[in-house]
């Protein structure tokens, strides 16, 4: 759901809007022995003021990015300021996928639980093999024992063990990518284009969180099975204590568990910025203002769509790495390559589109992304 007539209102309109809401406060409406009146004229006061607040936050907007950023900025501090939007409890779809969210919250405790209960297991058997080596020294080597105290104290610390391989290729920061606003009408009049702006307008940032935590867990798995791997031997090749695949299974976990950060530093590293750019100005405009706005809107919710797509994508191609390193002969380097860098310049199609734009000369008469 999203308020439309804001959008479309005039700057000079909002102008007068902001001065008059920033200057009502609850005394305004308390009059004397105004009690219950007083009451309900402060909390009238205090949202129309919060209102004010939200939209005064966008003439800022207004002066860096021009009047339609402005518009879109304004459309979605006003959902804000109203209980409107992702996760709300409105019962719309991002409040299905914080349901999931918040019902999975306990799965990363669960998957530590199971490591603690190994690491008890592991540490029982590993005092019967120093029995057993002490009795029969030839059956029974010593490494069987070691290894079993080895892995059995890094479950009983996995908190500690994860930490570290957080802060393998990273400081450990899983801050989210920031997302410029849309272009055009986020209300649209009703129309196909408004609805499709309304759903990611609505899910995506529940459904970016949604895959971070997968993200996150998948990592957690990936350092219970890459400890479990010290009780192999060298025989298990790529598997074993020290394989490629092994010391790949805790490098790709330490992806996972920074997986923003590490997609922040890819594009940054090819654009100079973290940002993901959806914001639209048509270089060359069809002459009508609304037809403007559809399009404008229509060409946003593709790259924020896109963006979803890279996430996954660049997941993807880190597990398809990970299987290269564990000698499955299915995987190829080449696929998890194309993966990583597709996905990251799916999440940065605007910057991509830019660039390409400004090879070709057409940057005057395309489409500039911010």
């Amino acid at each position: 759901m999203n308020i439309n007539l804001f959008t479309y209102s005039k700057i000079s309109f909002l102008s007068v809007f902001v001065l008059l809401s920033s200057s009502f406060s609850s005394e305004s409406f308390a009059a004397p022995g105004g009690g219950i009146g007083g009451a309900i004229g402060g909390a009238i006061g205090g949202a129309i003021g919060a209102i004010g607040g939200a939209i005064g936050g966008a003439a800022t907007v207004l002066i860096n990015m021009g009047a339609a950023q402005a518009n879109a900025a304004i459309n979605i501090a006003l959902n804000a300021a109203l209980g409107l939007g992702a996760c709300q409890g409105n019962g719309q779809i991002s409040d299905v996928i914080c349901n999931v969210l918040e019902s999975s919250a306990n799965l990363p405790g669960f998957v530590s639980a199971i490591a603690y209960l190994a690491g008890l297991i592991l540490a029982v058997t590993a005092l019967l093999k120093l029995k057993d080596h002490v009795l029969n020294p030839s059956n029974t080597p010593l490494s069987d024992s070691i290894k079993r105290f080895i892995a059995g104290g890094a479950f009983f610390a996995l908190p500690l063990v994860t930490e570290a391989v957080q802060n393998l290729l990273t400081d450990g920061s899983a801050a989210m990518s920031s997302v410029t606003v849309y272009a055009g009408s986020t209300g649209g009049s009703g129309g196909l284009d408004s609805m499709l702006v309304a759903l990611f307008l609505d899910i995506y940032t529940p459904l970016i969180s949604l895959i971070f935590a997968f993200g996150y867990l998948a990592g957690l798995i990936l350092t219970v099975i890459g400890i479990g791997r010290i009780l192999k031997t060298a025989q298990d090749g790529p598997r074993g204590p020290a394989g490629m695949g092994t010391i790949m299974t805790f490098v790709i976990a330490g992806v996972l568990f920074s997986l923003s950060s590490i997609m922040g530093t890819f594009s940054s590293s090819m654009f100079s910025s973290s940002t993901v750019a959806t914001f639209a100005v048509l270089g060359t405009t069809s002459g009508d203002t609304v037809v403007d706005d559809h399009i404008l809107a229509m060409i946003s919710t593709v790259l924020v769509f896109m963006t979803i797509i890279g996430y996954i994508s660049f997941m993807r191609g880190f597990f398809i790495i990970k299987d290269v390193a564990e000698g499955n002969g299915q995987a190829s380097l080449m696929a998890g390559v194309t993966h990583i860098f597709g996905g990251a310049l799916a999440v940065n199609l605007g910057p991509l589109m830019n660039a390409v734009q400004s090879t070709l000369g057409l940057s005057s008469i395309g489409i500039t992304f911010y």
